[in-house]
């Protein structure tokens, strides 16, 4: 759980200390805010994917080993939840490229 608060702060912060340090620069040219703004919410698209994905990957995770332990042809389905939760990060990811490509 640390890992993720702590990855998930870094995410948070990143674009916001580039941000800032462009901050003197950006009343001369408005596209350094621009690309300041487009990479945060990027940021903040894929960091909320990840942590709802981690969060769906550790509940369906541990329910799904649990329920394999009493009845071990569930494993399949267990582990295909799994990967729908895994695909909320790969859906992040890809709004983010799109964020930045706009």
């Amino acid at each position: 759980m640390m890992k993720i608060a702590v990855v998930s702060a870094i995410v948070f912060a990143l674009p916001l200390l580039l941000g800032t340090a462009y901050g003197a620069e950006a009343a001369a040219d408005s596209l350094v805010g621009e690309v300041g703004s487009r990479t945060f919410a990027a940021a903040i698209a894929f960091g909320l994917a990840v942590i709802s994905a981690g969060f769906g990957i550790a509940r369906a995770g541990s329910a799904g080993l649990a329920a394999s332990a009493e009845r071990p042809e569930i494993r399949t389905i267990a582990i295909i939840i799994s990967a729908f939760a895994e695909a909320l990060a790969i859906y992040g990811i890809v709004i983010a490229f799109f964020i930045l490509a706009a």
